[in-house]
């Protein structure tokens, strides 16, 4: 693995990485190839936007692939349908991409999270640059610009964007304002600070819309997707005296709603919506076999720690992992596992 460590606490305790890796990568290479993580959440997807418009300002061909369909939720961030490219033989097959010179890894530093990309970026001969802000971390083989403390990774390529003298644009502005209010719970989440704020401002000033982007994201659900959410919410539960909530998502659920993974973006923040729940949980069960495990937290409960155990990882308040097991084997034995930890670290409840 090739890292990078030339940063340091800045003002706001912000750490400052050195973005002259991306600038030598800029000056000597002309086609860009940008991926992110399976199932791309508005982070994810703002950020290689926000890229994007980065290199391409730089006169670079850039191409975003990534393994997963985008969700119809985003749709807004490719208002023509040709920025975003699925991997696979109808979208971008690996034939296509040989002509890519150089690749960067946005809001991810795990195999794992590449499912059936992995195997193309192993193969890739040319350099590679991963730009993240997680805390779990592979060895990519990859030159690493990466923040933990940082409240996105849409933070960082906005970042990068004042250490190479970029402008921004309303499209590059839309795509990290995206990043930046979906990574914080739409500015809700501890990770806020006041620089992120300041971050708002400049993209708000730049030409990204706060109210648009709302609506874009939150108030254009599907039927499928409210029926889908509505049953989850009514299977709801709870364990460890109410501090740990729970629900899942079974295939035979997304079928009968007509909803789709991908709706299901969101939902783990309603178990920790519970009064008095300090964990949240949601499983999902998955096309391709296995369960995909969602984590949310109160309290200082370490949802990255706990994750890990799994092959999973992400930030303390929240992480996911990938379990193989079949679903119904899965809840019972990562909801107890779960309400121990929380038990051994909060002690009994005491009755008022």
């Amino acid at each position: 693995m090739i890292s990078v460590s030339g940063f340091h606490v800045g003002s706001g305790n912000r750490m400052t990485l050195d973005w002259s890796p991306l600038e030598k990568l800029i000056g000597s290479h002309q086609k860009f190839l940008l991926t992110t993580h399976v199932r791309p959440d508005g982070d994810a997807l703002g950020s290689e936007v926000g890229l994007a418009e980065l290199l391409q300002s730089r006169g670079r061909d850039v191409r975003i692939v990534n393994v997963s369909e985008t969700p119809a939720r985003y749709d807004f961030l490719d208002p023509q349908g040709a920025r975003f490219h699925q991997f696979n033989e109808l979208g971008a097959h690996p034939a296509d991409l040989l002509d890519r010179e150089a690749l960067i890894i946005l809001d991810l530093s795990s195999w794992s999270q590449l499912a059936g990309m992995a195997d193309f970026v192993r193969a890739f001969t040319g350099p590679r640059l991963v730009i993240d802000h997680h805390v779990s971390q592979d060895d990519m083989g990859a030159v690493m610009l990466k923040d933990p403390t940082a409240e996105s990774t849409g933070t960082l390529v906005l970042r990068a964007a004042r250490a190479l003298n970029v402008s921004l644009n309303p499209a590059m502005a839309t795509g990290l304002l995206t990043a930046i209010t979906m990574d914080t719970g739409w500015l809700r989440h501890p990770s806020t600070t006041p620089d992120t704020l300041r971050d708002v401002a400049e993209l708000v000033q730049a030409g990204a819309s706060l109210t648009g982007t709302y609506r874009f994201i939150f108030e254009r659900n599907s039927l499928s997707r409210m029926r889908l959410m509505g049953e989850t919410l009514a299977g709801l539960r709870t364990a460890c005296e109410g501090r740990v909530a729970y629900a899942s998502v079974t295939l035979k659920d997304l079928e009968r709603t007509g909803a789709t993974s991908q709706d299901t973006e969101d939902l783990i923040d309603a178990t920790v919506s519970l009064r008095g729940v300090e964990v949240g949980l949601l499983f999902t069960e998955l096309s391709r076999g296995g369960v995909k495990l969602s984590l949310r937290s109160r309290e200082g409960f370490d949802c990255a720690k706990f994750a890990g155990q799994f092959g999973g990882g992400g930030h303390r308040a929240a992480a996911g992992a990938s379990l193989p097991d079949p679903l119904e084997e899965q809840v019972s034995k990562v909801v107890q596992l779960v309400s121990q930890q929380v038990q051994a670290q909060r002690g009994p409840v005491v009755s008022a």
